[in-house]
């Protein structure tokens, strides 16, 4: 299998991308430091046996949350922890106002803080090096070599040290003694640096850092088996190259420098990818699909055969589309960060066979996951649960908000919904305050309801009131938005603005939906809503005249259409642009007067002949035309 690591750094945001094959198998977004891995100094600021938890104040936003199975017995000085029994409530191992040294093991989830333990690891390339945990020596679970995992674990016992324990790490497979015992020597090093600032320090306080997430990457994923790691950004990469060059030099070939003007996302087709993860719906290549429906801390999957209808028969349609969809299910796990408890849908097999199958394939695809996983089995209606440990917001959080007009819930009421309870709201009012007049504003389709067919909702409406009603849109009021204000007469004057027959107003918005009775085009001017009579508007910007003017609705006529047409005008054609006619001359050759020309027809032509063929002396020069009757007559000079 092929490994890239993209990444596209930047200031607002880092994102890392993991290709395996040519897919996009992972894909991590920092936008703030993170702090999972961080160590702080904390103090407690409450003790709840209730929930046999506490939460600590170590700087941030929200406090943090310590459950007892994540707290040891602390000193006084609260820098040493010791193991504490089991059966020790949450009051035994913390007192309010104590200081203690925590660490962050989950980020902030929506409403709820960071999760913190008194536990201390400190990763490195090939150990992980257990603070007040104990021990004992563990070796990663994904060397599945029993040789080898027998091998690493005795070096870790040679050299652990006697106050902490160590996890063996992945990239360890292969290596000697020296290379972990240089990994344990810094790890000891940055713990004591950590525990002399605790001793200073003053609650609360920030006493390590973890890498940022690029970083990250480099110490614990960017390994042998990883075929390139290519970077955009200068600064990042020369810090990351000097951070190879100290964890694995012989790595430091197999990175790259990425310097085109198109962006390296886009090069490599991860934003379309991107865009694609952030849908309910991910489609498979045999025609079917599966739904992710993602809550705060539970995801259901749902699979379906779509447009998938096979050939053979419905038993293989269904193992077909189950077996694809088991794969991409893992794939969007692990692209969406998706943690907690998930539960999937497949669709019902009869065959206990293939179930066993679709649940092999689901349990090899998870094999690929860096984070841990535990499936229960498959039951006979098909759902599978399972839990995957979470890190922190999922892509969706980071990248997505919670919509403000529907608040999550992915539905808004109807329009007519709207309208209704509009209505029961203001005759509530009515009957409680006795306003002269009250003044509704909501969202354009909305208020298109209110109104109603030629306004007579709206009139029906002011009758139930007893006062005058003004009915307005807003185009900032999204659809369930809308503001109901009871009034005086006098202050509804100086409030609303109140339109006569024969004012002319322009148009805002042309009412895209379909005409209403008698072709008439309704539009909106100024919130107010009109009905156009006689030719429709071009474009928005056209000036109208009301014919008919209420309170919430009125008539009105294109002020184009209003004014009289000019008669056009035919332009004379000029004096110089008039035809002449030449009068006829008399012809030598029978000594007679040619014959006068019609005015309506041009004068025949005789053949030619060879005397009419010969030269003609000059003919004199005429003074100009006259105008005698009906004809032009040609008068020689004198």
């Amino acid at each position: 299998m092929k490994r890239e690591i993209i990444v596209n750094a930047g200031d607002l945001q880092s994102r890392v991308a993991m290709v395996e094959d040519g897919q996009l198998a992972e894909l991590l977004v920092e936008r703030e430091h993170r702090i999972v891995g961080s160590i702080y100094k904390a103090r407690v600021m409450s003790v709840l046996p209730g929930m046999d938890a506490a939460f600590a104040d170590v700087g941030l936003d929200r406090n943090v949350f310590l459950s007892a199975d994540d707290v040891g017995l602390v000193s006084r000085d609260g820098v040493r922890v010791s193991r504490a029994p089991r059966s020790a409530s949450i009051s035994q191992r913390l007192k309010e106002n104590q200081e203690v040294v925590v660490q962050i093991i989950r980020a902030p989830v929506g409403g709820k803080g960071a999760r913190a333990a008194t536990r201390l690891a400190i990763p490195g390339r090939y150990l992980v090096l257990l603070v007040s945990h104990g021990f004992q020596v563990g070796v990663s679970r994904k060397i599945e070599a029993r040789k080898e995992r027998e091998r690493l674990r005795k070096i870790g016992e040679r050299i652990r040290p006697d106050d902490a324990g160590l996890i063996i790490r992945t990239e360890a497979e292969g290596h000697g003694v020296r290379n972990l015992q240089a990994d344990l020597k810094v790890l000891q090093d940055l713990r004591d640096r950590i525990m002399k600032k605790a001793a200073q320090a003053k609650a609360p306080a920030l006493l390590h850092q973890d890498l940022t997430l690029v970083y990250q990457i480099i110490r614990d994923v960017f390994t042998d088996d990883v075929s390139s790691l290519v970077i955009d950004e200068k600064s990042v990469y020369d810090n990351a190259a000097d951070l190879v060059k100290r964890f694995a030099p012989r790595l430091r070939r197999r990175m790259k420098r990425y310097r085109d003007r198109m962006p390296i996302f886009h090069k490599h087709g991860i934003e379309g990818e991107i865009d694609r993860l952030l849908r309910r719906k991910v489609w498979l290549s045999v025609g079917g699909y599966i739904s992710i429906d993602q809550a705060e801390a539970f995801t259901a999957i749902d699979v379906n055969t779509g447009r998938f209808t096979g050939s053979t028969g419905l038993a293989d349609t269904i193992l077909r589309t189950n077996l694809e969809a088991a794969d991409e299910i893992a794939r969007q796990l692990r692209l969406r960060d998706v943690g907690g408890i998930i539960v999937i849908d497949f669709i019902d097999m009869d065959r206990i066979r293939h179930r066993q199958r679709v649940m092999k394939a689901f349990d090899q695809a998870l094999k690929r996951d860096r984070q841990k996983t535990k499936i229960l089995h498959l039951s006979p209606l098909g759902l599978v649960e399972m839990t995957r440990k979470r890190r922190g917001e999922s892509l969706i959080g980071i990248l997505m908000e919670t919509c403000p007009h529907c608040a999550g819930l992915g539905r808004v009421r109807r329009r007519t919904t709207i309208a209704l309870k509009i209505e029961r709201d203001a005759c509530r009012l009515a009957a409680e305050e006795k306003p002269q007049a009250m003044l509704i504003r909501a969202a354009p389709s909305v208020a298109d309801i209110l109104i109603g067919e030629d306004g007579q909702r709206a009139a029906s409406l002011e009758k139930q009131l007893g006062g005058r009603l003004y009915i307005r849109a807003d185009d900032r009021f999204a659809v369930e938005d809308h503001q109901i204000t009871p009034m005086t007469r006098a202050a509804a004057a100086k409030t609303v603005e109140v339109h006569e027959e024969g004012r002319e107003l322009v148009l805002d918005h042309i009412d895209p939906s379909e005409p209403g009775a008698d072709g008439e085009v309704h539009a909106w001017t100024g919130g107010y809503r009109v009905a156009i009579e006689g030719p429709s508007p071009e474009a928005e910007g056209e000036t109208v005249v009301l014919t008919k003017a209420d309170r919430s609705f009125g008539r009105c006529r294109l002020k184009r259409a209003a004014e009289p047409k000019k008669k056009r005008e035919q332009p004379q054609p000029k004096r110089s642009q008039r035809k002449r006619r030449r009068p006829r001359r008399k012809s030598k050759a029978s000594g007679r007067p040619a014959p006068k020309a019609s005015a309506s027809s041009p004068p025949k032509q005789a053949k030619a002949t060879a005397e009419q063929r010969a030269p003609q002396p000059a003919a004199p020069k005429k003074s100009g035309l006259l105008r005698r009757g009906a004809r032009r007559v040609a008068r020689p000079r004198h």
